[in-house]
């Protein structure tokens, strides 16, 4: 953590409310024996006068309790003969209690931020690593529709795609705001790239499987710019769809890509040659309706885009996650602009 900014308070174990039967066990998806992949996450909650810090951290640990008893491979540790399996021992899990010695609104009006060093556990060395060299800005895009509809609207016209979702059209304006600002700061050079659209595989498999399944159920799809002339939104979201309809597939391509890459000695999802960006959508994902007991949120890897619905219906919030050079051009995209305004500060 940063020693400057957050103090430990207290430290302890969560196990689950519920015991889980003995000798039971999990096995990982497939996806997460050979990628060891997982998402922090951030929930902000305005200050309620009437709720001291004690009784927050007691709602958080019942909360956590309950919901480890739900999922409790979380509250278990890898099997020491055979990683690919969880013992659901019910070792549990950790929780800190820290205090922040400043308002949160204060780090969140910055607009490069690094305040995920605040809320998530790093050593010194990382945050020295990451200093300067990655920034983090929020937009929203449309609370009111307007906007975001007439995008869709051309896009559909041009690309003759039927009906583009949300994802499709906001992911297609980020990944080509980013690659013109890419080329930029490359003295007008074109560099070679691609997005790689990550995807919940939980409904889309034979049988499906439930919404709840524990674990990274992923596979996803590339779409990939060779030339200048494919820099537009709707060739975008032409590919993405094709991608889309190929996920049923049996090939997953993030195993592909992992198995692939360490047959070769190469690193996963990374190459010199090729600038490569990710996207994760969590539309529709109730991120805002999150309740440990005190009321819903207010509500951060570098070529990073996360969508996620805003608060009021109908627009989307985004993250983008670029170098800082990069994101310098990319902020000022008049493009991008006239479909998002940053998000400068959160009301906490």
């Amino acid at each position: 953590m940063v020693p400057s900014l957050v103090s430990l308070i207290s430290k302890k174990i969560i196990k689950p409310s519920i015991l889980t039967p003995p000798k039971k066990s999990h096995k990982l998806s497939f996806v997460d024996q050979v990628v060891h992949m997982s998402i922090s996450m951030a929930f902000f909650y305005p200050k309620i006068s009437n709720y001291e810090p004690t009784h927050v951290s007691q709602l958080l640990e019942k909360s956590l309790s309950i919901t480890l008893s739900l999922y409790y491979p979380y509250a278990g540790r890898l099997n020491k003969d055979d990683d690919n399996y969880v013992d659901c021992n019910d070792m549990g899990v950790d929780l800190s209690h820290v205090h922040v010695h400043c308002p949160m609104s204060q780090i969140f009006r910055q607009p490069y931020t690094h305040a995920e060093h605040v809320v998530f556990p790093v050593d010194d060395q990382t945050y020295a690593h990451n200093e300067g060299k990655l920034a983090t800005m929020q937009y929203q895009l449309s609370s009111l529709k307007n906007q975001l509809n007439a995008l869709k609207a051309n896009i559909a016209h041009e690309s003759k795609v039927q009906n583009p979702t949300r994802s499709e059209v906001v992911s297609s304006l980020l990944y080509k705001c980013a690659i013109d600002a890419r080329k930029v700061n490359n003295s007008g050079s074109f560099k070679p790239s691609y997005l790689f659209q990550l995807a919940n595989m939980r409904q889309r498999l034979n049988p499906p499987l439930s919404h709840d399944a524990c674990g990274n159920i992923l596979s996803g799809y590339f779409v990939e710019i060779d030339n200048d002339r494919d820099v537009n939104c709707s060739k975008l979201v032409r590919e993405m769809r094709k991608g889309k309809l190929n996920l049923h597939a049996k090939k997953n391509v993030i195993i592909s890509e992992v198995i692939e890459s360490i047959e070769k000695g190469n690193t996963p999802f990374h190459s010199n040659e090729i600038d490569n960006y990710f996207c994760s959508s969590l539309i529709a994902f109730p991120l805002y309706k999150v309740d440990f007991g005190w009321g819903m949120g207010t509500g951060p890897f570098n070529k990073w885009f996360y969508l996620l619905d805003n608060q009021s219906a109908g627009g989307v919030e985004v993250i983008v996650m670029l170098d800082e050079q990069d994101m310098a051009i990319f902020e000022r995209d008049p493009e991008l602009l006239e479909f998002a305004s940053p998000i400068t500060s959160l009301q906490l």
